[in-house]
């Protein structure tokens, strides 16, 4: 009989050996959570542990939770407008663990309480609000920015307060609404085509009115000639002697440098 009391005493007293020590630090609560071996029941405990070095039994678990914000970033790809657009945005959201409560936290909603419970009622609304407003609003508008994020603050902190979760929502931002950015490139590579196209168009008018222009100075000319009786030589020879002259009263106000020469020699002299 003593055979069987001897391992049956050695189990028992190794089910309450002290292990390592675990430190719960500041900004953080420790939750206890019991998993006996033979008798009594299990589970997470009211009694929370502070700060400080914590010794349990093998057959506890101390997890410890954070009170300080942390934050979670909901992503949202391709959502349709009203207008039949999709845009890409983020949500940041930022929580707060309730002091005092955090076995329940544990206890009931488990770690991933936002996955599981959350997540799909916020996306759900984002979904809604979207479908209801358009693209250029969504992009340009503070306005709408500023409803979105009330929308969001206001379903965030009525849901908490519905399913009695622990938890406070600190705040609610929307990020920048945007195109994908396949959407934007192709809308740069069409205003750079309708760039191109209007700069064509600009350049054809430019060449369009350069000839005209030279159309009329040659008409100019030509009546010009005709009706004073100068044959064409005649008439380039003249306008040549009103470029010289131009040139030299030019040369007399200091606006341009002139080397004359006369006939096949070298320069004479500067006209200045």
């Amino acid at each position: 009989m003593k055979r069987y009391i001897l391992p049956a005493v050695v189990v028992f007293l190794l089910s309450f050996a002290v292990v390592s020590p675990q430190m719960i630090d500041a900004g953080q609560e420790g939750v206890v959570i019991k998993k006996p071996w033979f008798f009594g029941h299990g589970g997470v405990e009211e009694k929370i542990i502070s700060t400080g070095m914590v010794w349990t039994v093998r057959s506890t678990t101390i997890v410890p939770v954070n009170l300080k914000p942390y934050n979670i970033d909901e992503v949202f790809d391709d959502l349709i407008t009203a207008d039949n657009n999709p845009v890409d945005f983020k949500i940041h959201l930022t929580f707060i663990n309730i002091q005092g409560k955090t076995p329940i936290l544990v206890e009931k909603f488990g770690y991933d309480w936002y996955k599981n419970k959350l997540r799909e009622p916020l996306r759900n609304s984002a979904r809604a609000f979207t479908k209801n407003t358009k693209m250029f609003d969504m992009t340009t508008s503070s306005e709408t920015t500023r409803k979105m994020q009330e929308s969001v603050t206001s379903l965030v902190r009525a849901f908490l307060q519905k399913e009695g979760i622990p938890v406070e929502l600190a705040k609610a931002t929307v990020g920048k609404v945007m195109p994908p950015s396949d959407v934007i490139a192709s809308t740069i590579a069409t205003a750079v085509q309708k760039q191109n196209v209007k700069t064509q168009r600009e350049r054809v008018k430019a060449e369009e009115s350069r000839e005209k222009a030279e159309t009329a100075s040659a008409n100019a000319d030509k009546a010009y000639a005709q009706t004073f009786g100068f044959s064409p030589e005649e008439y380039l020879r003249m306008k040549k002697l009103e470029n010289e002259r131009a040139a030299i009263e030019g040369a007399k106000d200091g606006k341009i440098n002139m080397t004359l020469i006369l006939g096949n020699a070298q320069p004479m002299f500067n006209i200045k």
